[in-house]
């Protein structure tokens, strides 16, 4: 059995014609053998679109194979009401939910995550970043009833609980998320944040990473393997902590203001940023 990962292929950013990247994602699948596609997040700037993209893949997939997504925060920015984004009716959407892979033992369980400023100078003075986010981030338009930190704090009750069954059923578990699990997966800071407002900068961006509190749970959990996660873009080489391996799947951006790619084309990146697995 194969599994693909793939995250943050940011299609309308990246300016990809949907039809034409639908199938031909579908038919490389297909044409790979593979089982299970597995999408941490970031695909389009609406969460409709997202839904809708899914659901067309699983009709062109069929019975040969099964494709399955969470959502990332620029899914999250449009059509996407908390309520919603929680507790989607999708047979496909991943957030909260698992799928056991047949004739194995392993669980793959899916949440979308989170942030609570811990990757960051300023993770003491959450209102300060708070404010920050709000004037400069577009998270700032995401329809969220908490505060960051609340968020994050349901996130890993949401997690400890999926991997309280998954033990209970005697599972090993390889894990899906969009945000960063671990502030050892950032990239070192650029050379060019010198400056003291560079520097205030650089310190407010990680605060929207992700929380080393969803590393440490799944780490001492002792059933997850792999982790699957996406938001950071660039190149992420795989780093391996108290069991588990962390991998980085995602496409990335490129634009007039970034190139984010290692290939020439938006196909080429999705191929060769593409984890697989063979179980």
């Amino acid at each position: 059995m194969k599994i693909a990962v793939s995250s943050d292929n940011h299609l309308d950013v990246n300016r990809i014609d949907v039809e034409k990247a639908l199938n031909f994602q579908s038919d490389w699948l297909l044409g790979h053998d593979i089982s299970y596609y597995f999408f941490g997040g970031d695909l389009f700037n609406d969460f409709q679109q997202t839904r809708n993209y899914f659901s067309r893949m699983r009709q062109l997939l069929g019975p040969r194979a099964a494709a399955y997504f969470i959502a990332g925060n620029h899914d999250m920015l449009k059509n996407a009401p908390h309520r919603l984004v929680e507790h989607c009716p999708d047979p496909d959407y991943l957030h909260q939910q698992f799928v056991d892979l047949p004739g194995t033992r392993w669980r793959v369980i899916g949440n979308n995550g989170w942030y609570d400023y811990s990757f960051s100078a300023y993770a003491n003075q959450p209102r300060r970043v708070a404010q920050w986010k709000n004037a400069y981030w577009l998270d700032s338009a995401i329809d969220q009833p908490f505060d960051d930190q609340q968020q994050m704090a349901n996130v890993l009750q949401q997690v400890k609980k999926q991997l309280d069954d998954a033990r209970q059923a005697g599972k090993q578990v390889i894990f899906l998320t969009h945000f960063a699990p671990r502030a050892e997966l950032l990239s070192p800071q650029p050379s060019f944040v010198s400056s003291p407002r560079q520097q205030y900068f650089y310190q407010m961006f990680r605060a929207m990473m992700g929380s080393s509190k969803l590393g440490d749970l799944l780490e001492q959990s002792g059933i997850v393997k792999l982790v699957f996660y996406g938001h950071l873009h660039g190149q992420h080489p795989v780093i391996t902590r108290h069991g588990v391996s962390y991998y980085n799947q995602a496409v990335g951006v490129r634009n007039k203001r970034s190139n984010e790619w290692q290939a020439n084309n938006f196909f080429d990146q999705w191929r060769q940023t593409l984890k697989i697995i063979e179980l």
